[in-house]
């Protein structure tokens, strides 16, 4: 948890300083971008990589996925589990077509709107970026409003964060840009890979990793 805080608190600088440099220094903006995305691409890149390579992921929220954080209850209902995948998998097919609906006219508002520029929309990633956080730090809309899930670690799409924050940047035709959006796909299929095909990894109901007795971060607001 202190490594998300420590995001978080990066995210917000990383917003902040964008947003001031682009709205009120928009020369400097120019001059800086070339320096800094080749630092911010690697910066996403090696985090992107702390999810998907199991020895790098320490986080039972964002790697359930993997077998090391299996704990599997002995005689679990796998109608039970079905059912709820069954209804996770249409919660999430609804979040995915509005959230990324909603987004592609933001793009496509970018490409056709000449005072829209690609400064604009790095204002806008970092933003994401900083929702990322806010979302699992302090209030998430995705678990209140659709899901209800209890806290991250139960969470259908905990792994969505990148493909939700990247994927704005496919309509910034440059290498870094479009090599971050490949990323946020990779992660987002290796999820979804892993959720149809073992599904037991992802449901309180069959992994007992995933319950409140078994969580360590002593700020959650679940926590038994």
């Amino acid at each position: 948890m202190e490594k998300i805080k420590f995001k978080y608190v990066l995210s917000i600088i990383f917003l902040v300083n964008t947003t001031v440099i682009v709205f009120f220094f928009k020369d400097l903006a120019i001059e800086l971008e070339y320096i800094f995305l080749p630092v911010f691409f690697t910066y996403f890149f090696i985090d992107s990589l702390t999810v998907i390579i199991p020895y790098m992921n320490d986080a039972v929220f964002s790697g359930k996925q993997f077998k090391k954080f299996l704990k599997a209850l002995p005689d679990y209902s796998t109608e039970k589990l079905k059912q709820l995948k069954d209804k996770n998998n249409r919660i999430a097919l609804l979040i995915f077509l509005v959230y990324f609906s909603f987004l592609t006219i933001i793009g496509i508002l970018y490409l056709n709107i000449e005072a829209f520029s690609r400064f604009h929309m790095y204002v806008l990633f970092f933003f994401l970026n900083t929702a990322d956080y806010t979302c699992i730090l302090i209030w998430c809309p995705f678990r209140s409003i659709f899901l209800k899930n209890k806290c991250c670690t139960t969470c259908r799409i905990s792994n969505w964060d990148r493909i939700m924050k990247f994927y704005i940047l496919f309509f910034i035709i440059n290498p870094y840009t479009i090599g971050l959006g490949i990323i946020g796909v990779i992660v987002f299929l290796i999820w979804e890979y892993f959720h149809y095909a073992n599904p037991e990894r992802f449901y309180q109901v069959s992994n007992y990793s995933l319950s409140c007795k078994e969580c360590t971060d002593n700020f959650c607001k679940n926590k038994k």
